[in-house]
C-alpha cells in the first residue's frame, strides 16, 4: 500500500474510520454492485489514494467493515442479555426491537450484502460463517442458562440453532422486499415474546407454591 502523494489529504484514523462509515451507507442504500472505490471516496468525500493506504482492497475494506459492524452488534447483544434484573421476555422484545431500528437504517441491508458476496468469495465467506457462529453460540449460553429456570426442557443447542435459522431466513425475506401480511414475522416474534412471559408467570408461581409447602 502506497502512502498519499506530497499535498494530498493526510490519513489519520478518523478518515479510516469515514471510509467504512461510508461504505456502509453506500452498501445500505445501492447495494454491493454500487460499491467501487470511487463511490465510497465520494461518500466519504475523500480520495482515492487514502482507500488504497488505508485498506489495499475492495476486499479488505468489506472483511474490516464486517468486524466492525459485528463487533458492535455483539456488544450490544451480550450487554442486553447481561442486564440481570431484566427477564428473558423483555430481553426478548428487547431484540426484536434492536432488529426493527436495524432494518431501518439498513444495517441488516449491509449483512446481506456482505452474506451475498460471501458465497463467491472464500474469505468473505469464512468471516460470515464465524459471524453466524458467534451469534449462535450466544443465544446458545443464554438458553442454557434462561430455559432451565422457565421449566422449559429443549436442548440449548437446537434452540439457539433453530432461533438463528428464523432470524437469518427473515432477515434474507425482509431484504427482498416480503411483507408482514404474508410471513408475519413480527407476529411470531410478539408470540413468542408472550410465551415466555407465560413460562416465567408459571415459573415464579410455581416457586411460591413450593416456598409455601416447605414453610408448612
Amino acid at each position: 500500500m502506497r502512502a498519499p502523494k506530497s499535498g494530498a489529504q493526510k490519513p489519520t484514523k478518523g478518515t479510516r474510520e469515514l471510509i467504512l462509515r461510508a461504505a456502509q451507507s453506500v452498501l445500505a442504500r445501492d447495494g454491493f454492485q454500487a460499491l467501487t472505490a470511487r463511490s465510497v471516496a465520494s461518500e466519504a468525500g475523500t480520495n482515492l489514494a487514502l482507500l488504497n493506504y488505508h485498506f489495499g482492497s475492495k476486499e479488505r475494506l468489506l472483511l474490516d467493515l464486517f468486524d466492525v459492524l459485528d463487533a458492535e452488534r455483539i456488544t450490544r447483544q451480550r450487554d442486553m442479555y447481561g442486564d440481570a434484573a431484566a427477564p428473558m421476555s423483555e430481553k426478548w422484545r428487547r431484540a426484536v426491537r434492536f432488529y426493527r431500528s436495524d432494518l431501518a437504517t439498513g444495517y441488516v441491508r449491509v449483512l446481506q450484502e456482505l452474506t451475498a458476496h460471501g458465497y463467491s468469495n472464500a474469505l468473505v465467506g469464512k468471516r460470515v460463517r464465524r459471524r453466524m457462529r458467534e451469534w449462535r453460540q450466544l443465544i446458545e449460553e443464554v438458553a442454557r442458562e434462561a430455559l432451565p429456570a422457565l421449566g422449559i426442557d429443549v436442548d440449548p443447542a437446537k434452540a439457539a440453532s433453530a432461533v438463528a435459522s428464523f432470524w437469518l431466513g427473515m432477515e434474507v425475506q425482509h431484504t427482498v422486499g416480503e411483507t408482514e401480511a404474508t410471513g408475519r414475522y413480527f407476529e411470531i416474534l410478539n408470540d413468542i415474546g408472550d410465551w415466555l412471559e407465560r413460562q416465567e408467570r408459571r415459573a415464579n408461581g410455581g416457586g411460591k407454591r413450593h416456598a409455601r409447602a416447605r414453610a408448612g
